[in-house]
């Protein structure tokens, strides 16, 4: 659990630099919400490793989901039939992939090694801060967001057949495994609105400077994980995602305060609560459906950071309405 009583209180100096920090990162379609309260627990210490039902998919994806288990998801991760793209310069190697089509929810766990070795880092990070390392309750992974502003520098996409961002998110550092010219890299996924079930995806590793990609390496089809729905459709969870639509003109993330998993022994898996702090998600992202063409930006989507039991969820809570699921 994610409570605010576990951090320092954040002095005008230390907001300044995360906003800072924020402000130089790439910009993206859509984006997550980030509240006031939220900047200083969030945006440089992105993925927190929750304790009780954590992810762990058979050491697939360390950086993330340490630990051991997650053998309800183990079976859906794959690996690229060629997993390996090669140049002068680099080699990116994609070592396993989890994508869910029910929840449109991925993950990706990668190496980019650098073949002339020089030791210049090729992208910037965003370092998670010293105060906020080894906080009581709290399980730190040893992470830091990758982004690219200047000449050279590169990043990463995950893209459809017709060259699109297909899925979104951070692509993370593994700063405890990395070396000087061998990068650990997971990153936490989201589709766009636009993706459709039958497109191909590429990783690719573009440079700035560059009009092509630099590498690329074809992904496996994504598969549709277990999941179960509400009885309208607007709510769907699988094992590692929540995708919830709204009837509302604002975009869904900033409307959705409270999200929760009832479960048959009336008990609750907090997902989402705004008013303590409470955020057990990767990543999330809002956009618009693709249900009906001009509907408004009212779907939110999480990829989760615990990976529950469906037959046991007998309802998603959403701002105190309760969706029943089937």
């Amino acid at each position: 659990m994610m409570n605010r009583e576990f951090f320092p209180e954040v002095s005008n100096e230390f907001d300044a630099r995360v906003r800072s920090a924020l402000d130089a990162l790439p910009e993206k379609r859509c984006a997550r919400r980030m509240t006031a309260g939220k900047v200083a627990a969030i945006a440089l210490a992105a993925a927190l490793c929750l304790g009780g039902g954590a992810l762990a998919v058979s050491g697939a994806f360390p950086l993330l989901f340490p630990g051991d288990g997650g053998e309800a998801v183990s079976g859906y991760v794959q690996t690229p039939v060629e997993p390996v793209a090669e140049s002068e310069d680099w080699r990116l190697t994609v070592d396993s992939v989890l994508f869910d089509e029910s929840s449109l929810t991925g993950l990706v766990s990668l190496r980019l090694e650098k073949l002339k070795g020089d030791g210049a880092m090729p992208f910037k990070i965003a370092e998670l801060l010293p105060e906020y390392q080894n906080q009581p309750g709290i399980r730190w992974t040893s992470l830091a967001e990758t982004y690219s502003n200047d000449e050279g520098e590169c990043w990463f996409d995950v893209l459809d057949g017709d060259a699109n961002s297909g899925f979104t998110g951070p692509f993370y550092l593994d700063t405890e495994r990395s070396t000087e010219n061998i990068y650990y890299l997971e990153a936490a996924l989201i589709a766009y609105p636009d993706y459709e079930s039958d497109d191909a995806l590429t990783l690719s590793m573009r440079q700035h400077g560059e009009d092509e990609a630099v590498l690329s390496v074809a992904l496996p089809e994504p598969r549709a994980m277990p999941s179960v729905q509400s009885g309208d459709g607007s709510v769907t969870l699988s094992q590692i995602g929540l995708r919830v639509e709204l009837d509302t003109d604002e975009t869904a993330v900033d409307v959705i305060d409270y999200a929760a998993l009832r479960m048959t022994d009336g008990s609750e898996i907090v997902i989402i609560d705004e008013a303590n702090d409470i955020d057990r998600t990767l990543y999330a992202l809002g956009g618009s459906s693709v249900a009906a063409e001009g509907s408004p930006d009212n779907v939110a989507t999480y990829l989760l950071a615990v990976t529950p039991e469906l037959e046991n969820v007998s309802s998603v809570v959403i701002n105190g309405s309760e969706y029943a699921l089937q």
